[in-house]
């Protein structure tokens, strides 16, 4: 069965099944970095905002084995559970007051996503962009979230300037900063998935090794979007302040950093060069932040670009 006879299969099945109090509609989404998902936007009448289940991820199983039946299944009861545990109003969608403490941001590249770029508000910062978006819930299943557009900023009756002010003070505190070592990481994810076969003493000596950098994770509560809590205020300066040297920056996608404490035997063009290799052969597209290296200097307190020549100076 080809992709487009597979949207279309599903969303027949699920309609003949929700009954006639259902609007179901296929729908191309934009993503981060010009990628295109389709989604499945299911509609109860009566309700103004619907929930969007994309279908690729679905298609990759079938594919593999898995029968139709099951994945409309699945679809159907991650639909109505998401529904059963959603209790949002969203007639607030339409009054900017209940929405003030909702505003966050997070930050993707703007070269890779000029298209959307058009259409969202967002400021500029380094080979980024910051946009903008409502952290409206979060459950067990995930979290409900709205992308800002340039049309709501008149439908709110606000600005640009008010929308940076409210989410440099909403994102740390919906979405407060998560620092750890990459060893804490591998620890923490060897622990689940080995069990009782677990030895922490085996990732000491790995992560003690002498050709080991020491590397740090820098993403948010959720690990959603998490890069940019290289904004938060004085997150990259306590931290720098606490190794006493510089930080070198690593954008390892639009949900994480890597932090390296600055040392002069490091070679920027090299981790330019791995940044870059690991973003095309590891990271899905729609994840990729930059293939560019950063620095913190501490002289400026600020980001620049690695290898600049203000970085040159500071060296």
């Amino acid at each position: 069965m080809v992709y487009e006879m597979f949207q279309t299969k599903v969303a027949d099945s699920l309609r003949s099944q929700l009954g006639d109090d259902y609007q179901l509609i296929l729908q191309k989404v934009p993503k981060n970095n010009g990628t295109v998902l389709n989604g499945l936007s299911i509609t109860r009448k009566g309700e103004g905002v619907s929930p969007t289940i994309y279908l690729n991820s679905y298609y990759e199983r079938y594919q593999e084995g898995f029968s139709f039946n099951s994945i409309v299944q699945e679809i159907l009861q991650i639909y109505q559970e998401h529904t059963a545990v959603t209790h949002l109003d969203f007639s607030i969608l339409n009054d900017f007051s209940l929405l003030r403490d909702k505003v966050v941001y997070k930050l993707i590249h703007t070269a890779s996503n000029k298209e959307l770029l058009a259409h969202v508000p967002s400021i500029p910062y380094l080979d980024l962009s910051i946009v903008f978006y409502l952290f409206l819930e979060k459950n067990e299943y995930g979290q409900m979230t709205a992308l800002i557009h340039n049309d709501h900023l008149d439908t709110w009756n606000t600005s640009l300037d008010e929308l940076y002010r409210l989410a440099s003070v909403n994102t740390p505190q919906l979405l407060p900063p998560e620092l750890k070592s990459m060893s804490d990481m591998m620890k923490s994810i060897a622990r689940e998935q080995l069990g009782s076969d677990y030895r922490e003493d085996f990732i000491d000596d790995l992560m003690c090794s002498p050709d080991a950098s020491p590397l740090y994770v820098l993403t948010n509560s959720s690990g959603i979007c998490g890069a940019c809590a290289i904004l938060y205020p004085d997150q990259l300066k306590n931290f720098a302040d606490m190794m006493g040297k510089d930080l070198v920056i690593l954008p390892s996608s639009i949900h994480e950093v890597l932090l390296v404490p600055y040392e002069e035997s490091i070679s920027f063009d090299d981790l330019t060069h791995m940044v870059s290799h690991i973003n095309r052969s590891e990271v899905p597209v729609e994840d990729r932040l930059s293939d560019q290296v950063y620095l913190y200097s501490r002289t400026l307190d600020q980001i620049i670009f690695a290898g600049s020549p203000v970085c040159s100076v500071l060296s």
